[in-house]
């Protein structure tokens, strides 16, 4: 029997030769449900599934065999539990249930994952190990129909928000100390610089202050000795001579004899 079918059931005893004006009374899996010769199963449920008798009231002890009746359905109360929880940290293993009560069971599930455009099929086995967080549903499929469970939203929350406050602050103030050093090293080295190009401008500047020129006059070597010059005239000579008067005391004179 399918869900919505209707069913009439009817008690005879032999001894009444077929009237059916007897009393009968009838048990649903030994609990009493009715009175009289028929039962009338109308808009059948999963309810009434299960083992059906009659008894004759006057005839205590007097039952009819039992008759089984199973009602088919498609599935029904889907849905999706999630283990251990719907807002998980990074990493952590996540594992989406579905659950249906049909009859047959469940043949078939299938995984959604809900965008906000289409559905997206990501598995089909009553358990689903996500990888992503989003929204998920599950759809639960047998022989007389399919339904579809609620959309859950999983939440896997971002690494760096899962450390404890301490290991975030101590992270924190370990960066900003880097980069303090670095800044102060590197305005140390530019310091560097200056000072070195500064002490050779000055050593430069003290050089010159120090330097003295000095105007030689040659002798022509072919002078005569009565002290006449020669036709060819005299060579100047000019060159520097540098004297570091911090640390010599030397007093040059120059005759002409």
């Amino acid at each position: 029997m399918q869900e919505g079918d209707s069913l009439n059931l009817t008690c005879t005893h032999s001894c009444d030769g077929g009237n059916l004006s007897s009393a009968f009374t009838w048990f649903k899996n030994g609990e009493h449900i009715n009175e009289g010769s028929i039962l009338y199963l109308s808009n059948m449920s999963s309810e009434n599934t299960g083992n059906y008798i009659c008894s004759l009231k006057t005839h205590t002890g007097a039952t009819s065999g039992a008759i089984h009746i199973d009602v088919e359905y498609g599935p029904k109360n889907t849905s999706v539990s999630v283990s251990p929880s719907m807002e998980v940290d990074a990493g952590t293993n996540v594992s989406l249930i579905c659950s249906s009560h049909a009859n047959p069971p469940v043949e078939n599930y299938t995984w959604f994952r809900v965008d906000a455009k289409f559905s997206k099929d990501v598995g089909h086995q009553p358990v689903f190990f996500p990888d992503y967080g989003g929204k998920y549903l599950c759809c639960a499929t047998n022989k007389h129909g399919s339904q579809n469970s609620s959309v859950v939203v999983l939440k896997i929350k971002a690494y760096w928000t899962t450390l404890p406050r301490e290991v975030l602050i101590i992270t924190a103030i370990t960066v900003l100390l880097i980069v303090i050093a670095l800044i102060a090293i590197r305005r140390f080295h530019k310091a560097s610089t200056w000072i070195t190009e500064t002490g050779c401008e000055e050593e430069i500047q003290d050089c010159m202050e120090n330097t003295d020129y000095v105007n030689w006059l040659s002798c022509d070597t072919n002078q005569s000795q009565e002290g006449h010059p020669s036709e060819g005239g005299a060579e100047v000579i000019y060159t520097t001579v540098y004297f570091n008067h911090r640390n010599t005391e030397q007093q040059v004179d120059f005759h002409t004899e």
